[in-house]
């Protein structure tokens, strides 16, 4: 998308977020001018140059949980490459609530990825 913001300090917080923060997402605390910054935000959110990041909530009674990392997916694999624990080993995280429902129990014991078999080697 390409656009010609019409404010200088928008014009300057977009070329500070291009510099610094090209694909990552950012806070606005970040930057020396927060006025401007706010400006900029603005402008550029309507333009369609940011996309904002949304702040996840979830409803009364409902279960969520959320991770972060870096998964690669190839045509015969998923590997995580980076984003602390492995998802399957649920030693590492403790919480004071736990699961009474037996089917969302149940659909959490089962494995994150599937598993193709091995082919045969034709002859």
């Amino acid at each position: 998308m390409q656009y010609s913001l019409k404010s200088k300090s928008a014009r300057a917080f977009f070329s500070i977020v291009n510099q610094k923060y090209p694909t990552l997402p950012f806070s606005i605390r970040g930057f020396e001018d927060l006025t401007g910054a706010k400006v900029g935000v603005k402008e550029c959110v309507d333009h369609d140059l940011l996309m904002p990041y949304q702040v996840l909530t979830e409803k009364v009674g409902e279960y969520v949980a959320q991770f972060k990392g870096t998964i690669v997916v190839q045509p015969k694999s998923t590997a995580i490459l980076c984003g602390g624990r492995d998802l399957a080993n649920a030693d590492g995280f403790k919480t004071e609530n736990s699961i009474k429902d037996e089917e969302l129990t149940a659909l959490l014991a089962q494995p994150l990825w599937k598993e193709e078999k091995a082919k045969k080697a034709k002859k």
